[in-house]
C-alpha cells in the first residue's frame, strides 16, 4: 500500500510538473504566435481585432496543451521517472517550437503554412539566390534546434526544482481559465461569423498554423439557430452580385512546373445537337465520352467565361471591369508554357462568338520555343477548320478535350436548371483519367487541365472554384450561377434562388416543386461562402 501511495504521489508530482512546463511553453508559443499577427492582413474592424486576439490566446495556448496531453501525459503514467520524462518533454517541446518557427518564417515570406510543397519551394527559391543556400538554411535550423533544446532543458529543470514553490501560486489556475475562455469564445464567435459570412473574421481562418475553427454546421441545421442571419446573408450575397469587390486571385499563386507537360487542345463548341454529338463520336473514335453529367451555361458568353476563368458567371462583370486576365497565366508564362486562343465562326460578320472582354485582344503569349502548348479553340458547330485541327492534334498524340458551352435546346421554364436540361457533352483523350463525379461544370475543366502543367499550393483554390476532375470525387452540394440566379445542386434536390432571395426547391427525379422546402442551413452557408471566395467586401459588415 505504501509503495502504491508513493507511486501515485510521484505520478501526481510529475503531472503537476508537466502542467507548469506546458504553461511556460504556452508563454513562449504565444510570443512566437504574436509574429503571425504582425505579418497577417489587418482584420478591418474592431470585432475582427477582438476575434484575432481571442483566437491568438486560445489557439496558441491550445497547441502546447494538446501536445502535453498526447505526447507527455502518457509517459507520466508509463515511465514515472523525472529525468527520463524531462528528457522526453524537452525533445518534444524543442521539435514543436522549431517546427513553429520554421512555419512562421515561411508564412512571413510567402503567406502560406508549411507543407511538403512549401519545403520544396523554399529550397528551390534559396538555390535560385546562390548555390548551397538550402544547405545553409538547413544548418541554421539545426543550430536553432540545438539552442532550443538547451533552452527547453533548462526550462524543464527549473520547473522541476521550483515545483514546490510553483504549486503554491494561484495565478496558474487563473491563466488557465483565461486561455480556456478565449478558446471557447473565439470558436463561438467564428460560428456566428461563418453563419453570416462576416469576412473580417472568416478571412483569418488560415492565419495561424493547424487552425480549424468551428463552423456553423449541424447545430444550426438541427435547432434552427441563426435562421434570420442565414436569410440576411443570402440576401446580401445576391445584392452583391452587381457590386463585387474583386479579390482575384485570392492569394498569390505558388506553383511548380510538372515535369514533361503535355500539349493539349481544348475545343469548345457553342452548342452541339444530338446529331452533331453523334458526328463527333464517329469522327474521333479515339476520344472517350465523359460519363458524368457536365453542366453548360444559358449562353455561350457565360459558358466561355466559366471555361477560361474557372469561375461562375457571377464574376464576369467584375472581371471585365478590372480587365483581369486569368490568374494562372503568370505561372504558365514563368514556366514557358504557351497558351493560345482562337475563334472559328462560319460568318465572322454576324457571329456573336467572342472571348471574355478582358481577353478580346488576346491570341497567344508569344513565347519562343515553348516547353509545352495549351491551345483553346472556340467554334460554332461543324466548322471544318476546327474538325481538321482536332484530327491533326489526335494524329500528333496531343491531348484533346471537346465540350459544348450551352445545351442543345433552350428551356424557358423552371426545368431549365435541371441537370438534364443543362447537360452538355464532354470528350477527352484516353490519357486523361478523369474520375467519375456526381456532377461537373465548365468551371472544372481548366483546373483539371492545368493539373498536368502546374502543381499549385492548395491546387486551384486561389484562382477557381472549380474541382480537379482527376482528383478525388467531389462532395455534394455543387453551387453555380446562371446570370443573377444562384442554383444549388444536391443529391436529392435542386434549389433555385433568385436575386430577391426567394428560394424554390425541386425534386431531382422529375423536377417537381417541393413546397416549403429549402436547403439545410449548413448547405446554404457553405454554398454562399464558396461563391464569395473572390468577393472581398471592404466593410465586412454582416
Amino acid at each position: 500500500m505504501k509503495q502504491r501511495k508513493q507511486r501515485r504521489d510521484k505520478i501526481a508530482r510529475l503531472i503537476s510538473w508537466g502542467h507548469w512546463f506546458t504553461f511556460f511553453n504556452i508563454l513562449v508559443v504565444l510570443a512566437i504566435g504574436s509574429l503571425y499577427i504582425e505579418a497577417a492582413e489587418a482584420p478591418g474592424s474592431g470585432l475582427g481585432v477582438i476575434y484575432m486576439l481571442l483566437n491568438w490566446l486560445g489557439h496558441f495556448a491550445f497547441l502546447p496543451f494538446i501536445v502535453f496531453i498526447i505526447l507527455i501525459f502518457p509517459f507520466c503514467l508509463i515511465v514515472p521517472y523525472s529525468r527520463v520524462l524531462r528528457g522526453i518533454a524537452t525533445l518534444v517541446a524543442a521539435l514543436g517550437i522549431i517546427a513553429l518557427v520554421a512555419d512562421l518564417l515561411f508564412y512571413r515570406q510567402y503567406g502560406y503554412h508549411l507543407n511538403t510543397y512549401s519545403l520544396t519551394q523554399l529550397a528551390a527559391d534559396a538555390e535560385a539566390v546562390f548555390a548551397g543556400a538550402s544547405f545553409l538554411i538547413l544548418l541554421a535550423m539545426l543550430l536553432t534546434f540545438v539552442v532550443l533544446l538547451v533552452f527547453e532543458l533548462a526550462l524543464a529543470n527549473l520547473a522541476w526544482k521550483r515545483l514546490d514553490r510553483l504549486q503554491q501560486k494561484a495565478w496558474g489556475a487563473a491563466f488557465s481559465a483565461v486561455f480556456v475562455l478565449c478558446f471557447l469564445a473565439s470558436h463561438s464567435i467564428h460560428v456566428w461569423a461563418d453563419a453570416v459570412l462576416y469576412t473580417n473574421i472568416t478571412k483569418q481562418d488560415d492565419t495561424f498554423p493547424l487552425s480549424y475553427p468551428t463552423t456553423a454546421k449541424t447545430l444550426m441545421s438541427k435547432h434552427g439557430l441563426l435562421v434570420a442571419e442565414r436569410h440576411q446573408a443570402t440576401d446580401r450575397l445576391l445584392r452583391e452580385t452587381t457590386s463585387i469587390e474583386l479579390n482575384y486571385p485570392a492569394s498569390a499563386l505558388m506553383c511548380a512546373r510538372v515535369a514533361e507537360p503535355p500539349t493539349t487542345l481544348i475545343v469548345a463548341f457553342t452548342s452541339l445537337s444530338l446529331a452533331q454529338q453523334q458526328q463527333i463520336g464517329a469522327l474521333f473514335p479515339e476520344l472517350q465520352l465523359y460519363s458524368s453529367p457536365l453542366l453548360g451555361q444559358l449562353d455561350s458568353t457565360s459558358g466561355l467565361f466559366e471555361l477560361v476563368y474557372g469561375l461562375p458567371d457571377l464574376y464576369m462583370r467584375a472581371i471585365t471591369a478590372n480587365n483581369a486576365e486569368p490568374a494562372y497565366f503568370n505561372p504558365l508564362r514563368d514556366y514557358r508554357i504557351e497558351f493560345t486562343a482562337a475563334l472559328f465562326s462560319h460568318d465572322s460578320q454576324s457571329s456573336a462568338l467572342v472571348l471574355p472582354q478582358s481577353l478580346q485582344q488576346f491570341t497567344a503569349f508569344g513565347i519562343a520555343d515553348p516547353a509545352a502548348v495549351l491551345a483553346l479553340a472556340v467554334s460554332e458547330p461543324e466548322h471544318p477548320a476546327v474538325l481538321r485541327r482536332i484530327r491533326q492534334a489526335l494524329d500528333n498524340n496531343m491531348q484533346v478535350i471537346i465540350t459544348a458551352l450551352t445545351p442543345a435546346t433552350a428551356d424557358s421554364s423552371n426545368n431549365r436548371y435541371a441537370v438534364a436540361s443543362m447537360r452538355v457533352p464532354l470528350w477527352t483523350s484516353a490519357t486523361l483519367a478523369w474520375q467519375a463525379q456526381p456532377l461537373a461544370t465548365l468551371t472544372d475543366i481548366m483546373p483539371s487541365v492545368l493539373s498536368d502543367y502546374l502543381q499549385c499550393v492548395e491546387q486551384a483554390k486561389h484562382y477557381s472554384i472549380g474541382h480537379d476532375l482527376s482528383d478525388e470525387v467531389r462532395r455534394w452540394p455543387l453551387v453555380t450561377t446562371y446570370g443573377e440566379v444562384l442554383v444549388i445542386y444536391q443529391e436529392d434536390m435542386t434549389s433555385v434562388i433568385d436575386r430577391d432571395g426567394h428560394i424554390e426547391s425541386f425534386d431531382n427525379l422529375n423536377f417537381e416543386l417541393l413546397p416549403g422546402v429549402s436547403p439545410a442551413t449548413p448547405v446554404l452557408i457553405d454554398s454562399l461562402r464558396k461563391l464569395k471566395r473572390f468577393n472581398q467586401q471592404s466593410n465586412g459588415n454582416p
